[in-house]
């Protein structure tokens, strides 16, 4: 897709991630976090990976939503500890190569 390249952590269950494996993942473009807690890290944790891996835009997922039966936590937590606003949630995402800034990670909040 346009050269991007794409990190999805999944429930990745570290708290941080060791320097061999940032160096493994390498640049990256978009990166897909959970930050909800339970099976996988929380938003103190995802933020923390976000700024070893340091991304152009990172996509948190696995957090609390209306239609989730899990005791998830709120992506808030996870924008605040970015730094971000309160995002605008989007259900649709369109990326290019050339929308992409290297200036600041961007936090995009996709609903389902």
């Amino acid at each position: 897709a346009e050269g991007l390249r794409c990190c999805h952590l999944g429930n990745i269950g570290q708290k941080e991630l060791s320097s061999e494996q940032v160096e493994q993942i390498g640049n990256i473009d978009i990166l897909f976090v959970p930050v909800g807690g339970v099976d996988g890290i929380d938003a103190k944790g995802a933020a923390d990976m976000v700024r070893q891996i340091d991304p152009r835009m990172v996509i948190p997922m696995r957090f609390a939503t209306l239609k989730e039966k899990e005791k998830l936590a709120k992506v808030d937590d996870f924008l605040s500890r970015m730094g971000a606003q309160k995002s605008e949630q989007q259900n649709k995402l369109s990326i290019k190569a050339k929308d992409l800034t290297a200036e600041e990670t961007q936090v995009i909040v996709l609903t389902l």
